[in-house]
């Protein structure tokens, strides 16, 4: 079985679907710190996803590509949080932890990109 970038996609779509499904049913805040929390997970596996993807990808402009398909992700994720932040939660440490993924994803796209 081998993943593609649109997998990764397929991923991120169902990992927000879920997220939005849920927050218009979740209790004010215990629901929505627990939804918060399951987001962030999923970006988790997604990034592990990531790096096995990239593990045994001979080509370092696919290396830079799947980095930088994670960068979108992270970009994706974090906005989907900071709109729910503008509604007044209070959700600093998940938006830190998803862009501190986004950073990282960030310096391996660099790192993997031909000066």
């Amino acid at each position: 079985m081998t993943l593609e970038l649109a997998d990764l996609d397929t991923l991120k779509e169902a990992a927000i679907k879920k997220f939005e499904d849920r927050l218009a049913t979740a209790n004010l805040e215990g629901g929505l710190d627990r939804e918060v929390a399951q987001l962030q997970a999923e970006l988790e596996q997604i990034y592990r996803v990531v790096v096995l993807l990239q593990k045994n990808e001979a080509s370092i402009e696919r290396i830079a590509e799947i980095w930088g398909k994670m960068v979108t992700i992270c970009d994706e994720f974090a906005r989907r949080l900071s709109e729910l932040r503008r509604k007044g939660g209070s959700y600093r440490t998940a938006y830190d932890r998803i862009l501190d993924f986004r950073n990282a994803a960030e310096d391996r796209r660099r790192l993997h990109t031909k000066a």
